[in-house]
């Protein structure tokens, strides 16, 4: 055998030391350059025992799939994670479902909880909180995070707090929680909501099982809209022709131009649900049409009557309060994008409203800016319009007969009060917030004896205090005269939205002020 250099002994020497742990001796490793006389027999030649590198921790690469969510997680201490996830995992199946064989039941019907709560209209801070109650009635360890159409929701088994595999490493672990996500469009559907609370309630009562109740929800996200195309139309038009009369001091022509152009705002928001691609402009679209037939009826009627009469359930009067809301209940980062998104969005229709105004204007530049305005109707007419527009708005929101009555009758507290009250108090500030306040206690006085949650007839009520309306006629002043004192509109809409939102957290103070509910409270 053919002697090996010293130094070439050495480097084996050490990497054998560095490999096994202990030092090997020069006689085991030969390993001569190529050119060496040795390198032609290889018979001859030892071979290093090189150590394989050790495997990988299972933990580091590990996917955790649920139904709505993939992900890979950060894991900050693999060893103590990989012992409690492989001791869940491989633990027998029956044994879980003997510890709680309805689990997977329960999980499912809180995402179907929250999406109903997210798809129907609820807000932010009442969606937390109903899921937080659903949790605790269901007995489930869960926590959330909610951005306006997203819920994260963070959920621990209750086998996975202790092990039971003898197998398995017996130091207590902490539980490893599942994620998941509830994605939907958003949107309102005031039928299918008061359908969801009275199935929770009852679930809540002892008086359905949880099978039950998962097929109940189910059965409320399969079903159709509370409000098909053909009442969509109606409600439209209807809202156009009472709104003029009743709320923008409009006369008969003004009404009926406003109900032409509400059922042509009715046929686009309808294609803009067939259309996908129609979607993001549909606003800008409808507004921009509407501003041109004002224009074009500038003879006969007002132009900002006919151009906000038609558009007035496109107002973001209510998701601006209801931003302030979410904002004063500490959910900031929701209520924040919803006060953003607002004023954009007021600003947006004012927008199309100019357009359509300048397309004209650009032709017959000679034209009065107010149109054609006549005396308005006589407020005796109100007594008949009134119940019509509401119900017209409840229609847009989904509601269903069962709940006309009580929107017509919060709807009316509050027109009456901003009605006979304003003639004494010119402040709008305070007459939102009275009127907000007597229309709370309405809706929590009225969940006491019917069981409806509050959002059903708020929806309605907040939406007739227009603080939208005021947005867009200031934003549209901007536009149109290049007034910059009109691009105060954000501050006017954000003090009669804080009006409103003042008025509607006293009332439901003074009805519940332990704020401790046995049932589903979905408000705002």
């Amino acid at each position: 055998m053919a002697a090996s250099s010293p130094s070439l002994q050495n480097t084996a020497r050490f990497l054998g030391s560095q490999g096994t742990g202990r030092s090997m001796s020069s006689d085991t490793i030969v390993a001569p350059p190529d050119d060496s006389p040795s390198s032609s027999s290889s018979s001859q030649r030892s071979h290093i025992p090189i150590k394989p590198p050790p495997p990988v921790a299972a933990s580091e690469n590990i996917e955790y799939t649920s139904t709505l969510l993939h992900r890979k997680p950060f894991l900050p201490n693999t060893d103590v994670l990989v012992n409690v996830t492989s001791s869940f995992n491989n633990q027998d199946p029956s044994e879980k479902q003997q510890q709680d064989p309805q689990y997977e039941t329960k999980k499912r019907i809180v995402l179907a909880l929250g999406r109903c709560l997210l798809q129907y209209g609820s807000p932010s801070h009442r969606i937390e909180e109903t899921l937080k109650h659903a949790c605790k009635i269901l007995s489930i360890d869960a926590t959330f995070t909610i951005v306006p159409d997203l819920i994260l929701v963070s959920l621990v088994h209750p086998t996975s707090t202790s092990s039971s595999s003898p197998t398995t490493d017996t130091t207590q672990h902490s539980p490893y929680p599942e994620t998941l996500t509830i994605k939907t469009a958003v949107g309102f559907d005031v039928g299918k909501l008061v359908r969801m609370t009275k199935t929770m309630n009852a679930l809540y009562k002892g008086k359905q099982d949880p099978e039950q109740c998962l097929t109940s929800l189910q059965e409320i996200i399969d079903s159709p809209p509370s409000c098909g195309n053909w009442a969509l139309c109606f409600s439209f038009s209807a809202i156009g022709f009472t709104a003029t009369a009743c709320m923008f001091d409009g006369t008969w022509i003004d009404a009926t131009a406003a109900t032409i152009l509400g059922l042509l705002v009715a046929l686009l928001f309808i294609a803009s649900m067939k259309i996908p691609a129609y979607g993001p402009i549909y606003e800008v679209s409808s507004c921009i049409m509407v501003g041109l037939a004002a224009r074009l009826l500038h003879k006969y009627a007002c132009f900002i009557t006919v151009g906000l009469s038609p558009i007035l359930i496109l107002l973001p009067g209510y998701g601006m309060t209801m931003a302030v809301m979410e904002i004063l209940a500490h959910q900031v980062t929701t209520g924040a994008i919803r006060l953003a998104y607002a004023v954009i969005y007021a600003f947006l229709l004012a927008y199309g409203l100019q357009i359509g105004s300048s397309v004209y204007m650009a032709i017959n530049p000679d034209i009065p800016d107010e149109g054609e305005c006549g005396d308005p109707v006589s407020p005796w007419y109100y007594l008949l319009l009134f119940p019509i527009m509401s119900i017209s708005i409840g229609l847009a929101y989904g509601s269903t007969r069962q709940q006309w009555a009580s929107q017509t009758c919060c709807a009316a507290i509050g027109f009456c009060v901003l009605f006979f009250l304003g003639r004494i108090v010119s402040d709008p500030q305070v007459l939102s917030t009275i009127a907000a306040f007597a229309m709370g206690l309405y809706a929590n006085f009225a969940l006491k004896i019917t069981g409806e949650p509050p959002l059903a007839p708020l929806c309605v009520g907040i939406t007739l205090l227009v603080p939208g309306s005021l947005g867009v006629r200031h934003a549209y002043a901007l536009l149109h005269n290049n007034d910059v004192t009109q691009g105060l509109y954000p501050i006017l809409m954000l003090q009669v939205s804080l009006g409103l939102a003042v008025g509607l957290h006293a009332a439901a103070i003074i009805v519940y002020p332990t704020s401790k509910l046995r049932s589903l409270y979905i408000s705002l």
